[in-house]
């Protein structure tokens, strides 16, 4: 796909997404055609990050025996109406196995609305005109405390659900942003010498 919109739209700059969290990522996607990436993952994993730190701890433990590897995660649709891959944990697993009853995901919205300070009456004449769309709303409204626990309280045990991307299989610490970026420029540069270089010897040879 990036090769393919980097030759149709030579002038737009293309940020590639999804998957990336070091320097051989960024390689990789400036060599098919991208101008940069974006991290998202990465990024909340990193010390100035507002994340948890119980949460940035449990993402960046690398340990294929009760660590976050890549297959640590969970895509569905159940936990909040959005298609979306979450860290796998005891809550993340429960709440996706199948779709919440629409008077429990009612109830827990209504509970969500009220603690955003969110008229009640704003919420139910939606739920009765625009069944699909409220339905819709109304599960990503009754996410918000399971969000709100990981991303705030650190709890992944009993209550909280993260969204998390693949690339958690490559997160292994908790650095400062500045780091980051230096380390992954680097790696970025190294793989690109080391590419260069084997394409010399192909060239020789």
């Amino acid at each position: 796909l990036i090769p393919s919109l980097s030759s149709r739209f030579p002038d737009v700059p293309i940020v590639a997404a999804g998957g990336f969290a070091d320097g051989r990522g960024l390689a990789a996607a400036l060599t098919l055609g991208a101008d940069a990436i974006a991290m998202g993952s990465r990024f909340a994993t990193t010390a100035e990050s507002p994340l948890a730190s119980q949460t940035k701890d449990a993402v960046s433990s690398l340990d294929i025996d009760g660590g976050s590897i890549e297959s640590d995660t969970i895509y569905g649709k159940n936990f909040d109406g959005i298609p979306a891959r979450v860290l796998q944990t005891p809550v993340s697993v429960k709440l996706n196995a199948k779709p919440a009853s629409f008077p429990l995901v009612v109830y827990r919205a209504l509970l969500a609305a009220r603690s955003m300070n969110i008229p009640l009456w704003k919420v139910l004449p939606g739920l009765i005109t625009q069944w699909d769309k409220m339905y819709m709303v109304a599960q990503f409204g009754a996410a918000t405390d399971a969000l709100r626990a990981a991303t705030i309280d650190g709890d992944l045990e009993e209550h909280g659900v993260q969204f998390i991307g693949q690339c958690q299989g490559l997160i292994g610490d908790v650095p400062l942003v500045d780091e980051l970026v230096q380390r992954i420029m680097r790696e970025a540069h190294e793989v690109a010498s080391s590419n260069a270089s084997l394409l010399e010897i192909a060239e020789k040879d």
